[in-house]
């Protein structure tokens, strides 16, 4: 098994909790939030972290646990949180120097305490405030190990074109992030079975780690309500080289462990920068889909959406067919 999460006693005595009016510190919250910081207040984003604080607060229909994995921040940091006075959920604050940002989440999941996990970056916020809930409930009903929904772009009223749409997008999830991770809730349970994400990643830890649960045959569920509004850019979008190399490396390696096929570097390479399979592999992306198909529930199944689905099947098909 893949393990890379590590023992909360290693910081459990180093985490300061700020405890909701009447809350109770033993029970066992719905939903643990978690927001990986490294000074989220430079640059004027204060307010904007702020919000996120905020939004988690105003979560209603759940329990709510936030929890700040902060990475030993120099801009004041620990001082705004101190000061921080809406408290309608806990938050517990961890401020310790880490490895990277997978590192930090992985702690995040360790301290956990939800049955639920979801990662809200700092520039991130819910403008929903019941999106925990609609989750939560998905997950019951379905019984799926992890939910997603569409999201919004700051200061745009338009859903995010890869995720307003999930009959379009899904059948390339196996070749590229097309879940947004920003509206993803987990089974915490699945999370350590998997072993949490693989730190050796800089950026491409959240794509690794969804083709992990499909390749373990867990299921996830849609939810059909943007409620997270995220920051476009950050750092997955400042080296290409060292995002074109990762991505190609859990492909490669989820064609490996799931259908025994080795790509090598030249196809890899082609099915990274181009999304499509050669000629020889159109039997892949045929079972991948089915794959696909039998991974996901609660994607919308009316005449147009199943227009769309198999507009973009054989629209793909035909590229990979061809070449092009």
């Amino acid at each position: 098994m893949f393990s890379e999460i590590p023992s909360p006693e290693e910081f459990q005595d180093k985490v300061v909790l700020k405890q909701a009016s009447g809350s109770a510190n033993q029970s066992i919250p719905d939903v643990t939030v978690v927001t990986v910081c490294f000074n989220p207040l430079k640059d004027g984003r204060k307010e904007l972290f702020r919000k996120n604080l905020d939004s988690v607060q105003e979560q209603v229909g759940v329990t709510v646990e936030h929890l700040i994995i902060d990475g030993a921040s120099t801009d004041g940091t620990l001082d705004f949180l101190a000061s921080y006075n809406n408290h309608n959920q806990d938050i517990r604050i961890l401020s310790q120097s880490d490895s990277g940002i997978y590192d930090a989440m992985n702690r995040g999941i360790a301290l956990s305490r939800g049955q639920y996990i979801t990662f809200l970056n700092s520039d991130d916020y819910y403008h929903k405030n019941d999106g925990l809930a609609l989750s939560v409930k998905a997950l019951q009903e379905s019984g799926c190990s992890f939910s997603f929904a569409p999201i919004l772009p700051t200061g745009s009223p338009f859903l995010h074109r890869l995720h307003r749409n999930p009959q379009k997008h899904l059948h390339r999830i196996l070749l590229f992030p097309t879940i947004p991770h920003q509206s993803m809730l987990y089974r915490r349970a699945t999370l350590v079975e998997l072993g949490g994400y693989d730190s050796s990643y800089r950026m491409g830890g959240d794509h690794d780690l969804t083709l992990r649960l499909l390749a373990a045959g867990h299921k996830g569920c849609f939810v059909d309500k943007a409620f997270v509004t995220f920051a476009s850019g950050g750092f997955s979008t400042q080296d290409p080289n060292l995002k074109l190399s990762e991505k190609k490396r859990r492909v490669k390696r989820f064609h490996q462990e799931v259908f025994g096929v080795d790509f090598t570097d030249e196809e890899t390479e082609t099915l990274v920068r181009h999304y499509r399979y050669s000629r020889k592999y159109l039997s892949i992306y045929v079972a991948s889909q089915r794959m696909i198909d039998q991974m996901f529930v609660g994607i919308p199944q009316g005449l147009g959406q199943r227009i769309v689905h198999c507009f973009n099947y054989w629209k793909y098909y035909f590229k990979c067919l061809w070449g092009v």
